[in-house]
């Protein structure tokens, strides 16, 4: 109660600070403009009386009329240069006017002919400055007007205010007094209820009339007794969602475990002091380090340790390379530098990448990846591009020959023909190879994504490429054998344009591998029973002898399957040469006679793999070869 009253005292005062303080400046302001209208009215009379030119004695009688107001203390007319024209002084005995022609010397005029009113710098009067206009500016009329009666009249405010705010002080401490005897005790009993309120028991207590804050109070607190037991509740149940959710991290975790353990690449991490924290099993299995040698371990060690392993350790450039940043102008050699080559039973190729971290924990992290399959792959281009060198050189060589004889050697027209003959049979062949590489690069660079995918009857392309075939001069068309009436149609998923050139490469090879004659025969296959077990794949041909006949309708992996069989009666296949079937520049005839460049069946093959489907030849010595493209159904 005490700091209520002193509170309600202090709001009093302040209160009463307030409006003594609005009060003194209204009259303040009013005492602005009476000074503003006297001083105003007065330069109104001068400039009359200066256009009329009318002498300094009509000025003083103007000037001596203003002394009947209490509060004008001083009155003065100024000319243009400050000189007095005429003034008032009113002391405390008696007011005094006098005529005065001085310079008013001291006396700092405004610089422009503006109205002006300011406290003076004692605060007990208003100092004015009214400029006398008359067309033109005349001079000046400096008022000072007395505040006296202004701080009496704040005076008697202040004290008003203050005894008004002493009477409601003791007022509102009696009133006090008598309305907050019971609601205290209310209050006392409401505190005993808040203090159990921690027990979040929900329990509430009945409400006692009385004054509505109080009764809104008791309200407040069964309601916050309700509420607390409901936010318990709620926190139980937050707790137990934390707890789930701790679980499903230790899931993640274990997850995380998981594939670290199972991932085939090694990954290895440092600590901040630079030392090996962590290495999954595919890092040690890559590596054939044991965890033992690795763990607490610095970057220099574990680089020791690899290096010990490596076949070619002088091209390695250190685990620091394996952190720098990628170079892509230097790619190929930044790659080198940071393979291993690794001994052992199963000598790997190894391709190491490292990255720096930001966490608290680790610092790098460092990436094994198996390139083994990778640098074989390459080394296998390598290989074939010296190859199709190879076999580029050979027309090459070929053709440089016979030009160069036709240049330096006189020879018949017919001799010379014929060498043309033999020159554009090279050209040709080289024309050929050429083309065929284009297609393998296509084929490795765009894989199916320029195909035109469409569904179409196999038997109607098969036709139509049938027609479009011209067998060699002298020779029969090849012949379809005709399928049953009323058989329904061999619907498949494929590019027709690829699908063309794959039997239209067929065929060709049926005609060239049979010189002698021979009919070639084409037959329309479709596969219901599981795919043979008993054939063998060599560079993704599904390969057999002549006595696999009996199940050369069978589709793979046991889906329905259609399929066009090719068979010629020509000169056949060794088993050494049907297991190279799909090499790149491989041929049969290594006579030169049987015109081609070896890569016919590793593009078709590659074109059927790409549409889903495979290749299977069968062949036997001198009694010709069977060729089989599948296609899924």
């Amino acid at each position: 109660m005490l700091l209520m009253s002193v509170l309600l005292v202090l709001a009093t005062a302040i209160q009463g600070a307030i409006t003594a303080q609005r009060q003194s400046n209204q009259a303040l302001q009013d005492k602005r403009e009476q000074a503003a209208m006297l001083a105003h009215s007065l330069a109104v009379a001068t400039a009359e009386l200066l256009r009329s030119d009318r002498g300094y004695i009509e000025l003083q009688a103007l000037i001596q009329s203003y002394a009947s107001f209490d509060s004008v203390g001083a009155l003065s007319i100024l000319g243009l240069k400050g000189q007095v024209m005429a003034q008032l002084h009113r002391t405390p005995n008696a007011t005094q006017a006098t005529e005065s022609k001085s310079n008013g010397a001291g006396m700092v005029l405004p610089t422009q002919p503006l109205f002006s009113a300011k406290l003076a710098d004692d605060g007990k009067h208003l100092e004015i400055w009214q400029p006398v206009m008359a067309g033109r500016h005349l001079g000046w009329v400096k008022l000072d007007y007395d505040l006296q009666s202004l701080r009496e009249v704040q005076a008697q405010v202040w004290r008003e205010t203050l005894a008004v705010a002493a009477l409601l002080v003791v007022l509102c401490m009696m009133l006090l007094h008598a309305l907050l005897k019971r609601p205290m005790r209310a209050l006392e009993k409401a505190r005993r209820f808040a203090s159990e309120l921690a027990d979040a028991s929900g329990q509430t207590e009945p409400v006692e009339a009385g004054p509505i804050e109080f009764v809104e109070l008791g309200r407040a607190l069964n309601e916050a007794s309700v509420l607390l037991l409901q936010q318990m509740i709620v926190l139980k149940d937050s707790m137990q969602r934390q707890q789930t959710h701790k679980a499903q991290m230790e899931a993640q975790n274990e997850q995380l475990s998981a594939i670290f353990a199972l991932s085939r690449d090694g990954l290895l991490t440092f600590d901040q002091h630079g030392q090996v924290q962590f290495a999954n099993r595919a890092f040690l299995d890559l590596t054939g380090l044991q965890a033992e040698e690795l763990l607490g371990q610095t970057d220099t060690h574990l680089e020791a340790l690899l290096l010990a392993r490596a076949q070619d350790a002088e091209e390695f450039a250190g685990l620091a390379a394996c952190f720098a940043p990628p170079d892509p102008l230097n790619a190929q050699k930044q790659a080198r530098q940071t393979s291993l080559s690794l001994i052992g039973d199963r000598p790997r190729v190894l391709a190491l990448s490292g990255q720096h971290s930001q966490s608290a924990r680790v610092s790098r992290v460092l990436f094994v990846c198996d390139v083994t399959r990778q640098h074989e792959l390459d080394r296998m281009k390598s290989e074939f591009l010296a190859l199709a060198a190879h076999e580029l050189r050979t027309p090459m060589t070929s053709i440089f020959g016979y030009v160069e004889l036709m240049l330096e050697r006189e020879m018949s027209e017919a001799k010379r023909q014929s060498m043309l003959a033999r020159i554009y049979r090279q050209c040709q062949l080289m024309i050929n190879i050429l083309n065929e590489l284009l297609d393998l690069a296509r084929i490795e660079a765009r894989g199916a994504s320029d195909f035109k995918f469409e569904t179409l009857d196999l038997a109607t392309v098969v036709a139509e490429t049938l027609n479009d075939f011209k067998p060699p001069q002298g020779r029969e068309p090849p012949q379809l054998e005709a399928r049953d009436a009323g058989h329904p149609p061999m619907l498949v998923c494929i590019d027709r344009q690829k699908m063309q050139q794959i039997l239209l490469g067929t065929l060709s090879n049926a005609y060239k591998y049979s010189p002698e004659g021979g009919l070639v025969t084409v037959r329309l296959l479709q596969a219901q029973r599981p795919a043979s077990t008993g054939k063998r794949i060599a560079n993704g041909i599904r390969l057999g002898n002549g006595s696999d006949a009996s199940n050369a309708a069978v589709g793979p992996e046991g889906r329905p399957h259609f399929g066009v069989q090719i068979e010629d009666r020509g000169i056949g296949l060794s088993a050494e040469n049907l297991a190279r079937m799909g090499e790149r520049f491989f041929r049969v005839d290594t006579s030169g006679h049987i015109p081609g460049t070896g890569l016919g069946v590793s593009i078709a093959r590659e074109l059927l793999d790409l549409m889903g489907g495979h290749m299977q030849i069968e062949s036997e010595l001198g009694r010709g070869t069977r060729v089989t493209l599948w296609i899924k159904c």
